[in-house]
């Protein structure tokens, strides 16, 4: 009963005050963590990847300037726990099959004045795409690949927590289906054992889901320098990468019934360490911290504090 009033004090603020309403962590796709797929496959490869996200959010953001928001309907806190697993394929040396699908254990809301959490958890989203070489110089050690896939919601109906549709914030699925569009440049310096990546993400939504929202279209552009550890005086660092990421991501508003939604859209810069181990050269593991830079975002919203990522990567061969 406490969850269904909860609901019902969110959506009609929502509905009549849109001025005291403040957007909270609902994603237009599916986390981004990482970077273990990068340029396309060899022939006959499959690379496994499974990763986990925790992210929290805990300041209220108005532009770019932490306020204090004590509303009614004010969220002290939200995070959310993120499970995915890719898959791809090398079906030949140029081109690669891909597929990624997420599942969130939990979307969760704090709030300051009411003593009860809102919290769900379900399928998000599946992207299938296809990745293709264009440019690949051994000499100078440089690729470029580019990709295009779909993006598919994982649940067309609302998540229901004890009968009661939950706010779009806490939905675990967009309900929108998209496209996928990224390029991916890869640079190596042999003589230093180091790689610079640039990959940028393009991300549409294209219908509205049952709840009458359309997310916003994202645009991610990440620029990763790597350095292996491995030198002739010592074994101990020689399975160990480390990995600097610095990731710009904008997102332009949301619409809700064909109407642009004010406290909607940002324009966030993070700075990601990450560290890699080999195993036996056959299992990767990465860890990444995501550190928030800077925060812009459209009225009033909830912002980023950090996000913690582990990911498991694995090559092997196999041939159709």
């Amino acid at each position: 009963m406490l969850r269904f009033v909860l609901c019902f004090i969110l959506i009609t603020l929502a509905l009549n005050n849109k001025i005291s309403f403040a957007q909270c962590f609902a994603s237009p796709g599916n986390p981004i963590a990482g970077s273990s797929n990068l340029g396309v496959l060899d022939e006959g490869i499959i690379r496994a990847v499974g990763f986990y996200q925790y992210n929290l959010l805990d300041n209220y953001y108005e532009g770019s300037n932490r306020i204090k928001w004590d509303k009614p309907s004010a969220i002290s806190s939200a995070y959310y726990n993120y499970g995915g697993f890719s898959i791809g394929y090398g079906i030949t040396q140029k081109f690669t099959v891909e597929t990624e699908i997420g599942y969130f254990f939990n979307k969760t809301q704090n709030y300051k004045y009411i003593d009860e959490d809102l919290a769900a958890g379900g399928l998000s989203n599946a992207i299938i795409s296809g990745k293709y070489n264009i440019y690949r110089d051994y000499g100078n050690n440089i690729e470029l690949s580019l990709s295009a896939g779909a993006k598919i919601p994982l649940s067309l109906e609302p998540k229901r927590v004890d009968g009661v549709e939950v706010p779009i914030d806490v939905q675990p699925s967009t309900g929108n289906f998209g496209a996928v569009f990224q390029s991916f440049f890869v640079k190596e310096f042999d003589a230093i054992s180091a790689r610079l990546i640039l990959i940028n993400r393009y991300e549409n939504n294209l219908t509205e889901n049952k709840m009458g929202y359309k997310f916003g279209d994202e645009y991610v552009n990440s620029l990763f320098f790597s350095k292996h550890l491995a030198n002739p005086y010592t074994d101990i660092t020689k399975n160990i990468t480390l990995i600097l990421q610095a990731r710009h991501e904008y997102r332009k508003k949301n619409y809700k019934n064909g109407e642009i939604i004010n406290y909607s859209g940002n324009n966030l810069f993070f700075l990601s360490p990450q560290l890699n181990y080999n195993y036996n050269m056959i299992w990767n593991f990465s860890i990444m911290y995501d550190i928030p830079v800077y925060q812009y975002y459209e009225g009033v919203q909830l912002g980023n504090s950090y996000s913690l990522t582990f990911s498991l990567t694995r090559d092997i061969g196999f041939n159709l």
